[in-house]
């Protein structure tokens, strides 16, 4: 479906961003990774040796407008075009509020808020310019449903600049037929969680979950899939809950 595309993923090196990144290549699409750590964007290329000539890896600090610029050249120079931009870079760590820190909050900002900003910033003009381009953000559940049991107001302050971003950027450049979307996952299984609590803490969040049930990266990547494909071409602007339910409603 997105084979032949260009597809420039931020935080790429773990978790739901590594995740997308590989779904795409597995797609056939050309992929442009970056990621703060140069080791784990080139473990990523050596798990794919036989893909190399269409990954490009550029690591750097997402919150510095310079990186962005660097990703949008790189997949221009590279592959010729910018199809598909997915803004993943972005942390959760749940932590009461008046235990939250300054320099916290200004490390989710950077990267949540400036980093999609200067990121979108950078590839819109390579999009207007083909008339089609889509622009994924990767939201949280947590900025429309907070929840007692997970307090993370920080992280979802920033998170929520993302969720925003989006509304406006959809308006702003529909007429040049940018989509503009958030998936706003709940409780993903990923390995990043492993530094937070121990296994059996993390599946008993599946109870948060009306379904019953952890998330899988699968349930995102089928999502930014769609978006990115055919499915998505008639949807700008919206947030799509993958939630198990959790913002439908209470369950108990």
């Amino acid at each position: 479906m997105n084979s032949n595309k260009t597809i420039i993923i931020t935080g790429a090196s773990s978790g739901i961003g590594k995740a997308i990144a590989q779904d795409f290549l597995n797609q056939g699409a050309n992929i442009v990774i970056n990621a703060r750590s140069e080791d784990k964007l080139e473990d990523f290329v050596n798990q794919n040796a036989d893909c190399r000539s269409r990954i490009r890896i550029y690591a750097g600090d997402i919150a510095k407008k310079a990186t962005s610029q660097a990703l949008a050249d790189l997949a221009l120079e590279q592959f010729g075009s910018i199809d598909v931009l997915v803004n993943n870079a972005g942390e959760f760590v749940p932590k009461p509020f008046l235990q939250a820190t300054e320099e916290e909050l200004d490390s989710y900002f950077a990267t949540a808020v400036k980093g999609s900003y200067f990121a979108s910033q950078s590839v819109i003009p390579a999009m207007i310019k083909q008339s089609d381009g889509c622009i994924i953000n990767i939201g949280s559940m947590w900025v429309e449903h907070p929840l007692e049991a997970t307090p993370c107001s920080a992280s979802q302050v920033a998170k929520g600049g993302m969720h925003t971003l989006t509304r406006h950027l959809a308006i702003e450049f529909a007429a040049n037929n940018i989509r503009v979307n958030t998936i706003a996952p709940a409780v993903i299984d990923t390995p990043l969680y492993d530094n937070l609590m121990n296994r059996e803490q993390f599946e008993s969040l599946a109870n948060l979950h009306p379904l019953r049930k952890l998330g899988k990266l699968s349930d995102i990547t089928a999502w930014a899939s769609h978006l990115a494909g055919d499915g998505g071409r008639f949807v700008t602007g919206q947030t799509f809950f993958v939630d198990g339910g959790i913002t439908a409603g209470a369950h108990t």
